[in-house]
């Protein structure tokens, strides 16, 4: 199963996390950068894993097709973003930084 860790409190009324459930993700929420460093930390090697803006407005078809297409090793739609295995550590490296510089 693939994991998707939500950057913040999701907008009341949102079907987001539901969206992200129908597409097979475990879904998480991060409190902050930390927090969501800390998440992604904890998710199995092999996983998927996608980062996605709470407040990401848009069709669960594109949430499809940025995040769960598997020819590519990181894809990202605007709000979201995803890396299999191979693309984790860039994935990683990049939410360090993130979180170095907040």
């Amino acid at each position: 199963m693939s994991t998707a860790i939500l950057t913040g409190t999701p907008v009341p009324g949102s079907s987001l996390a539901d969206d992200l459930r129908s597409l097979g993700f475990d879904v998480l929420t991060a409190a902050d950068a930390g927090d969501a460093a800390a998440l992604l930390a904890a998710v199995p090697a092999g996983r998927r894993v996608a980062l996605v803006d709470p407040r990401f407005v848009g069709h669960v078809h594109a949430l499809r097709l940025g995040l769960t297409d598997p020819r590519f090793p990181a894809a990202a739609v605007a709000g979201a973003l995803t890396a299999q295995a191979e693309a984790r550590p860039a994935l990683v490296r990049a939410l360090q930084r993130t979180t170095a510089a907040v």
